[in-house]
């Protein structure tokens, strides 16, 4: 049972090593920077929690992102909330002939938002795991 444990623990290091590499390839350009790190293990925790909101929205008790969401989705989400920052809250923006805008408002972009499925269950009480509805 503990080697079972261990072996999971080592594997979610390995996965979140391996999607801080690809996060540092794709924005970076070099998978030895190792400079945004802190802010690539934040965004990806975002991300996480956008999965789980978005995938159980009644089920608070799951912590784990099912494999297909955790492989690319994940690292996808994140890379869009890092490429965000300092951008929150605007629509457009012009300033001495270039302008930026962004569409939606949301936190990520609709494409990606539209991946996730939500699981439909019954609502349950906070912490107690007990349907509404009994």
């Amino acid at each position: 049972m503990n080697e079972e444990v261990v072996t999971q623990e080592e594997n979610t290091e390995e996965t979140e090593a391996q999607k801080i590499q690809e996060m540092r390839l794709e924005l970076l350009g070099d998978i030895n920077d190792d400079s945004c790190d802190d802010i690539f293990t934040l965004k990806l925790k975002q991300a996480k929690y956008i999965a789980l909101e978005t995938l159980y929205p009644y089920n608070k008790e799951i912590t784990e992102l099912p494999q297909r969401v955790n492989d690319s989705w994940q690292v996808r989400c994140a890379i869009e909330l890092y490429n965000q920052q300092g951008t929150e809250g605007y629509s457009q923006y012009s300033e001495n002939g270039l302008s930026w805008s962004k569409a939606g408002g949301g936190l990520i972009s609709k494409e990606l938002m539209e991946e996730l499925v939500p699981k439909a269950d019954v609502p349950r009480w906070w912490g107690v795991g007990k349907n509404l509805f009994i």
